[in-house]
């Protein structure tokens, strides 16, 4: 019998903090330390190293950014979490971007449940649902969503068993939105590679838990320009990347066609009306205003403030 190396899928570092993904490794004593009381690990050993490599090499229905096979024509959706091991908290991000241009970044963060969340992937999983749910959302038929963490393709089309109550409700609420008729392409992008939206995604992360990052972001913008679709999204960037204003361009309003057509599809008292059956939709219409489309709303709001008192001071009066 040969000697044996161990395949890990999936597992954790908690000396430096890190997710394992798709590492070989020696001993088991070497393999123990990143799958030992780690929820959802997955290993497996082999005799073959190339039957090991070929184990970790399965990509399932999860394609390689590196590959270049994916859709250009749509929306893009960058994804990440993190975990403060200190503060037992997860973050998730999603980084909206079609055509080079980003239309939208969220972040947050949430108190990690040991028996129902898995550290950072918590945060992953979340933030694959929030990228989803914002593409469907806008109308988008079909959307592409980058990821450094396999499990967001694995869990999502069920190639991988779910045991966590996390993982179980990822499946489920992925499985409704393709249902729904969003069509959802997985691509791995390896992280901190230099990809600037992945490296975006992870500093909005670390920024919720406020862990340091590497300023990455702020790196690049010292040479190179990224083009964002509101005033939003560049004080979003700005947070992690102070000095990087002068080279964070807010492209013109004819940009979004689809935000525009929105706007037209849905007046301004259309959008107040629908705040009160669906307040997260009409937020999200707001959200991609440009600045003028603000201004505009602002002040549509302002004057049906105004006749709303006039009438009731006009029926006080009336009543006296």
């Amino acid at each position: 019998m040969g000697k044996k190396v161990y395949a890990i899928k999936e597992g954790f570092n908690s000396i430096t903090n890190e997710k394992i993904e798709n590492k070989i490794v020696n001993t088991w004593a070497e393999c123990l330390k990143y799958v030992k009381g780690v929820k959802g690990a997955k290993y497996k050993s082999f005799e073959d190293v190339n039957e090991a490599k070929k184990f970790l090499s399965d990509a399932g229905n999860s394609s390689a950014k590196a590959d270049n096979t994916y859709p250009k024509d749509c929306l893009h959706v960058y994804v990440d979490g993190s975990y403060n091991a200190s503060t037992q908290e997860y973050s998730y991000g999603m980084v909206a971007v079609q055509k080079d241009v980003v239309l939208h970044i969220e972040s947050g963060a949430g108190k990690s449940d040991s028996e129902k969340n898995i550290r950072q992937i918590a945060g992953e999983l979340e933030g694959a649902i929030k990228g989803a749910q914002y593409a469907r959302e806008r109308g988008e038929s079909k959307v592409v969503i980058f990821h450094d963490y396999v499990g967001i393709c694995y869990h999502a089309t069920g190639l991988w068993e779910r045991r966590e109550e996390s993982s179980k409700e990822y499946y489920k609420k992925m499985q409704e939105l393709m249902s729904s008729g969003l069509e959802i392409i997985f691509v791995k992008v390896d992280s901190h590679t230099g990809d600037l939206f992945n490296e975006l995604v992870d500093e909005k992360c670390k920024e919720k838990l406020e862990i340091n990052s590497d300023k990455t972001v702020e790196k690049w913008l010292s040479k190179n320009i990224i083009n964002v679709a509101c005033d939003e999204v560049k004080s979003e960037i700005l947070k992690i990347a102070p000095m990087g204003e002068k080279n964070i361009n807010v492209i013109n309003s004819n940009y979004d066609e689809k935000n525009t057509d929105k706007t037209k599809i849905y007046g301004y008292d259309e959008i107040a009306s629908v705040y009160n059956t669906n307040p997260e939709y009409a937020k999200n219409l707001i959200d991609n205003f440009t600045s003028k489309e603000k201004s505009e709303f602002i002040i549509f709001l302002l004057e049906g403030n105004k006749q709303t008192n006039y009438f009731k001071n006009a029926h006080a009066i009336n009543n006296k």
